[in-house]
């Protein structure tokens, strides 16, 4: 049987989230969709960006033996090449 967990809204409108919930979704401090279902509401972890760009590259990737790691060390030598450039030409 799955667990239930009940949450009080405060008068502000927040609600808050169960820390083993959170943890079994991966939401750390981050947006969530809530999706109204009739009486229901669906919660759902909003991926963030870096996670789509390896969703979106995982095929080709698996194609030509790319690992996780080499596509995160190609990201982050992009970004700090991307903001070298910015830097050089507003000087």
């Amino acid at each position: 049987m799955k667990q239930v967990y009940v949450s009080k809204i405060t008068s502000s409108g927040q609600l808050s989230i169960p820390k083993e919930v959170r943890q079994a979704l991966g939401i750390e401090e981050e947006y969530v969709l809530l999706e109204p279902i009739g009486d229901a509401i669906l919660l759902r972890r909003v991926r963030g960006l870096q996670e789509e760009l390896y969703e979106y590259f995982d095929h080709e990737a698996k194609t030509r033996g790319l690992t996780r790691e080499d596509m995160e060390r190609a990201i982050k030598s992009s970004k700090k090449k991307v903001f070298e450039e910015f830097l050089h030409g507003r000087t």
